[in-house]
């Protein structure tokens, strides 16, 4: 069965290397995908729009949207092994096309076997690696892609693929150092939420049964815990359509922009762990400026790639502020120095490299140093996380029993209701 899927037609403006104005149209399904078409024809974009009154209809069968899905289940371990081993097939003197073609052969993965396939297939055609590249947004970052085309100008691919393999590992490092931090007071949480529920359903009814009918009023904590058990067994039919509405309405307002900003801003904010995010932020923006800058890549295209790489809203401002200053003909310092969010030793490194004329290197030294701030944090983070998490689980759980023997504790009084 095949399946229609109507794109949209999109005005673009852009500029090229000389600074000479260029217009047109463009078909597809969205920004993104003309943006990454216009970078592999070495165009800086100033402006896309919308046409919706200029619809095109491309019919699109089932099996190219299942291929789009599968896109998403590539993973970067993936990512990174096929740039490696390319970088190396292509050092020692092997044909693009034949690395492709072993690669291919090689790869054990379905779902990235199938891509670097269609990559092979599109080469052998007369396409440039960064076109077929462009084409697969959800399994080479824009970084990649920028790279690639650049080192395709320069002739220096296999040098270029060992360095985007570099960063994307130590993007994957960084995630998972991310990740592992954050994990574990997560699973603390909900086990604490799913031990209490438990608790209050199952078990502190039966300790209700023994309470009924005694003149004597319980303690006000096993009230309480009484109260709640009423309304997770009584009422569940209310409360869990409101929770679940609850969590749909928040998932949405998420998507908003105004909702976008909030969450953005509360995970720069938040106690303990905003600091921790404003440094990933940080490196990640560092390490990316520095890899495109020694590449070749035009400043406003790497602005660009940064905006994406940190995806962050309250960050899009420090962003919006460089490009505007870099067509001005000021320093990007100048905006990283008026940035709430931006270290100021950060932001006087950027500027002396700015004056040396050695920007490239200069940020990779403040990645460097980032990195490692960032590791550090991450590791006191975690260390001021375990316990309070232990604290407050063993506060919940330990709140609960006591709440619940309270009245055993005077049990005389209430059995023989005195």
């Amino acid at each position: 069965m095949n399946l229609a899927i109507v794109r949209e037609t999109f005005a673009w403006k852009a500029k090229d290397h000389q600074g000479r104005e260029h217009s047109g149209t463009q078909v597809a399904t969205c920004a993104e995908e003309v943006a990454n078409i216009l970078r592999t024809q070495g165009l800086y974009i100033t402006s896309i729009s919308q046409e919706p009154l200029l619809q095109g209809e491309v019919d699109i069968d089932r099996e190219e949207i299942l291929t789009s899905i599968a896109h998403r289940k590539v993973k970067s371990d993936d990512v990174i092994a096929f740039c490696q081993q390319l970088a190396v097939m292509l050092d020692t003197g092997v044909p693009l096309a034949e690395a492709l073609e072993a690669l291919a052969k090689q790869t054990k993965q379905r779902e990235f076997k199938a891509v670097v396939q269609d990559i092979h297939t599109e080469v052998c055609g007369g396409d440039a690696l960064s076109q077929t590249l462009a084409r697969r947004p959800k399994v080479f970052p824009r970084i990649v892609v920028s790279l690639v085309r650049a080192s395709e100008l320069s002739g220096t691919l296999p040098l270029m693929l060992e360095r985007v393999s570099h960063y994307l590992a130590s993007e994957r490092k960084t995630v998972r150092e991310i990740k592992g931090a954050m994990s574990y007071p997560i699973i603390m949480g909900l086990t604490a939420v799913i031990v209490t529920t438990l608790i209050v359903t199952f078990v502190l009814p039966k300790f209700a049964a023994i309470y009924a009918g005694k003149a004597t009023a319980l303690p006000w904590p096993t009230e309480v815990l009484l109260t709640i058990s009423d309304v997770l067994t009584g009422g569940w039919m209310y409360w869990v359509p409101s929770a679940f509405a609850l969590l749909v309405c928040s998932f949405i307002w998420s998507k908003t922009t105004t909702g976008r900003q909030w969450f953005d801003w509360f995970k720069l904010k938040c106690p303990v762990v905003g600091p921790m995010f404003s440094q990933l932020y940080t490196t990640r923006a560092s390490r990316t400026l520095s890899t495109l800058l020694a590449a070749g890549v035009g400043v406003l295209d790497a602005i660009g790639i940064c905006r994406d790489v940190t995806n962050n809203v309250q960050f899009d401002r420090l962003w919006h502020d460089m490009e505007d200053n870099v067509r001005n003909g000021q320093a990007m310092s100048d905006a990283a120095f008026s940035s709430p969010y931006v270290p100021s030793y950060v932001a006087s490194m950027m500027s002396s490299g700015e004056r040396s004329g050695r920007l490239s290197q200069v940020m990779d030294r403040v990645a460097s140093f980032t990195e490692e701030e960032l590791e550090a944090r991450v590791k006191k983070v975690s260390s001021l996380i375990e316990p309070l998490m232990i604290l407050i689980m063993g506060s919940v759980v330990g709140g609960v029993a006591i709440a619940m023997l309270l009245p055993i504790f005077s049990m005389s009084k209430v059995i023989s209701g005195v």
